[in-house]
């Protein structure tokens, strides 16, 4: 049975949700609408057994953490809800039977979902013991003849596509693109895909090429959904390798670009899932939803709404800036004196603008990594007075450490009186947020061990503060609060009531090998 790009065009919108095994779900994901549709794996009918005392031992942590499991049965009735499945196996040469997928057909009928999407890999082999992991497949004509014959007879069984997603790829093996397998696959199947930006840049690297190169190459009228996750990329001996942590961990920079190339490229996305496998931290894996919600390209799929081209200038300054482009390229390519600042300024500002492009490009990440990198550290004395400094001016995160730094000169070191005095400079009018700076100066003081009373009594409540900076509609009225907070030693404040939630980030790299994966566990 053949779908296509015509079926994923009439599937409705899900939005944004999370990816999970079912040991991941915790009720917090449900509260406020943070969260679109969950993606529940469903584990191979074919390996599951027992499991070990150790997993009985995390399962009681899990649940004493607040954790509940819940499989796609479970969640079916209160939440939307996808099936990402560990079993259907396609590129293997053994094709599944109509037994092995009876479950997997339960499962898509009782959540109504409108694929099964699973990572394009070997997952099972009769020869070999692979599960719960797998192995990207060999990028070979073969493979796809294989592939497409198995997926044919799938869709046959299940009545829904297949959602092929990109698999991790740390080496490369056959002959073929993998975009190009893909493109291929989807046209002769009709399935769909789906676009895991950590995998797609795992292979990228795996082949030494730039994040985006060649994908023009995939099959964008059939990719439907979109996985992202947090990971790390490490220099290595054998060169950079890109890990995905499926975890607490952030999400790699890039990949948040690849998710705007993707969003702003495929006609028929109609998913994009953040995968948390593992993930023990639920406040965190929200304020990471809600990070790519407020992407500009994600907000605007979000609303139904197709970005609008730049507008192209008229044809009377398109001659003449053409006419300065051509005579200047043509002046500094064929003269006898080396290029250099004087020759560009001599050809004059059009060439000069558009001179070098990517270099200009590779100087402005590298402005933006360190206004970023010295903007934090200012603001990391008062991370709650400079995020309502933030959100109350309208400022972007570059604009407000922009305004940070042209505060400070080199007669003093960064301190927390210097960057009070930054903050002080950007406050505005409003009580409550000086209140605020007053009760994080107070807080940098007692951590200095500098001499002033131990405890203090606020109109502000500070973990209030911190909290409201996630709320759509938040506003320092949200924080107003009589609080007494009592410095405890070794970075700690407590107040009536409990421990102040301010805390450093404790996730640490996560080990190659270690991270989690879609088991269904």
């Amino acid at each position: 049975m053949d779908f296509g790009p015509d079926y994923f065009r009439d599937v409705p919108l899900k939005g944004l949700g999370v990816g999970v095994n079912p040991a991941d779900f915790h009720p917090a994901y449900l509260a406020d609408g943070a969260v679109d549709f969950f993606e529940i794996t469903a584990p191979s009918s074919r390996h599951r057994g027992p499991a070990p005392y150790l997993r009985a031992h995390e399962r009681a942590e899990r649940e004493a953490a607040g954790f509940r499991r819940r499989g796609v049965r479970e969640l079916a009735g209160a939440a939307t809800v996808l099936v990402h499945s560990t079993n259907v196996n396609p590129v293997y040469a053994q094709p599944p039977t109509e037994d092995d997928l009876t479950e997997l057909r339960e499962l898509l009928t009782i959540a109504d979902a409108p694929w099964v999407t699973e990572d394009l890999g070997v997952w099972l082999m009769s020869e070999r013991h692979v599960y719960p992991h797998f192995m990207p497949l060999p990028l070979t004509a073969e493979t796809l003849v294989v592939a497409t014959a198995n997926i044919r007879f799938v869709q046959e069984v299940l009545g829904r596509p297949f959602n092929a997603e990109f698999p991790p790829m740390t080496y490369v093996a056959g002959d073929m693109h993998a975009f190009d397998f893909f493109a291929r696959l989807c046209e002769a199947t009709g399935c769909g895909m789906c676009v895991d930006v950590g995998h797609v840049l795992s292979y990228q690297v795996a082949r030494g090429a730039s994040p985006t190169a060649d994908l023009h190459r995939l099959p964008w009228d059939s990719v439907t959904e979109i996985h992202f996750a947090g990971g790390r990329i490490d220099l290595v001996r054998e060169g950079f390798v890109y890990h995905d942590d499926h975890g607490d961990h952030d999400v790699v920079s890039v990949c948040l670009d690849l998710i705007d190339e993707v969003v702003e490229t495929a006609p028929h996305l109609r998913a994009i899932a953040l995968e948390l496998f593992g993930a023990r931290r639920p406040e965190r894996a929200l304020q990471r939803l809600a990070a790519v919600r407020s992407r500009p390209s994600v907000a605007s799929w979000l609303a139904g709404v197709v970005p609008a081209r730049p507008p192209l200038p008229d044809l009377t300054s398109s001659r003449a800036r053409v006419r300065s482009l051509s005579v200047g390229l043509f002046d500094v390519l064929h003269s006898d004196r080396p290029l250099s600042g004087e020759r560009l300024v001599h050809a004059g500002p059009d060439l000069a603008d558009v001179f070098a492009v990517n270099e200009r490009r590779r100087w402005d990440y590298d402005r933006r990594s360190r206004l970023l990198a010295l903007g934090t550290g200012i603001a990391a004395y008062y991370p709650a007075t400079a995020g309502w400094i933030q959100r109350l001016r309208g400022w972007s995160v570059e604009r407000l450490h922009d305004r940070l730094i042209a505060t400070l000169d080199g007669t003093a070191p960064l301190s927390a009186a210097t960057a009070a005095r930054a903050m002080r400079s950007l406050l505005p009018d409003t009580p409550l947020l000086q209140e605020l700076l007053d009760c994080e100066s107070w807080m940098n003081a007692c951590v200095a061990d500098e001499p002033v009373a131990p405890e203090r009594h606020w109109g502000v409540d500070i973990d209030a503060a911190i909290e409201g900076l996630s709320e759509v509609d938040g506003s320092p009225e949200g924080f107003r609060a009589k609080v007494t907070l009592a410095y405890l030693g070794d970075g700690r404040f407590g107040r009536s009531g409990g421990v102040v939630a301010v805390q450093a980030d404790e996730t640490g790299p996560v080990e190659c090998g270690s991270a989690r994966c879609c088991t269904g566990d």
